[in-house]
């Protein structure tokens, strides 16, 4: 039960209250009724505390969504639930139902906020893994640059593997013709030898010598998203230096051809 002159909730068998004194009743006597507006024992109802965090919890849900709708939506209840014990004891019953109702609607939105976000954060990774893609065939130009450099006699690298650092990461830092230590082991792997496939961050990459007597003396740089979720454009490169693009559907195989990479659109 309830005090009647402060409103404190007291044990049903209290004589007193033991927040303001006051008598509550008498042993086996029955507590008296509150007084009308004006009276001597008329209460003025507590507001119940949970009512006004629900409030502000379902306001913020208008911005946060369920992260503090679904806690509105619980205070709101137990809220409820204790004004309709305290028997007049208690108000803030507006404030409750008011928090309660935007923390359901903050939760209803959330289907609605997912169809507009996932597409977004998919299209976002797309872009982030093609734009990642393209420097990584920028890299891959300047490898092939140092490695004609460095190996004058030996022309291009015939593929990835020879970039690479043949298994192990190069200990002295230094390559040599064969394992130029150029690029790190996943983009330069052991398995990416001429038209074959290495995979880094979401694309798979490949390079071919072309020349004559087994000297390359230009060389295709092919790279394609692993599937359409990754990405929606594939790269290409040659020795003139100039990354190009092409939209839609990767090629199967790596470009074998200098002509065909330089048909496709530079960026």
């Amino acid at each position: 039960m309830f005090c009647n002159r402060c409103g404190s909730k007291v044990a049903d068998d209290a004589g007193f209250c033991p927040n303001c004194g006051m008598v509550l009743k008498s042993a086996g006597q029955a507590l008296p009724p509150a007084g009308p507006p004006g009276s001597l024992n008329h209460v003025h109802p507590r507001q119940e505390g949970k009512a006004l965090a629900g409030l502000i919890l379902g306001i913020l849900a208008l911005f946060f969504s369920i992260v503090t709708g679904i806690p509105a939506i619980i205070l709101g209840h137990l809220s409820l639930a204790e004004i309709k014990k305290s028997a007049g004891q208690l108000a803030g019953e507006g404030m409750a139902m008011a928090g309660l109702i935007l923390g359901y609607i903050s939760v209803a939105l959330v289907p609605f906020l997912l169809i507009i976000a996932i597409p977004n954060l998919q299209h976002s990774k797309k872009t982030a893994n093609q734009a990642a893609a393209a420097a990584t065939v920028r890299s891959l130009i300047f490898a092939q640059s140092a490695y004609s450099s460095n190996y004058p006699k030996a022309g291009y690298a015939p593929d990835l593997a020879t970039l690479g650092p043949g298994g192990p990461a190069c200990a002295s830092g230094e390559g040599v013709q064969k394992n130029a230590c150029l690029v790190d082991g996943e983009l330069g792997c052991t398995a990416g030898t001429s038209g074959n496939w290495c995979e880094k961050d979401q694309y798979k990459y490949s390079i071919l010598g072309i020349g004559k007597g087994g000297v390359p003396e230009d060389y295709v740089i092919t790279a394609v998203p692993v599937d359409s979720s990754a990405g929606e454009t594939s790269y290409c490169a040659t020795s003139d230096g100039i990354v190009r693009s092409r939209p839609g559907m990767p090629p199967v195989q790596a470009i074998k051809t200098v002509a065909e990479c330089r048909s496709w659109v530079p960026i």
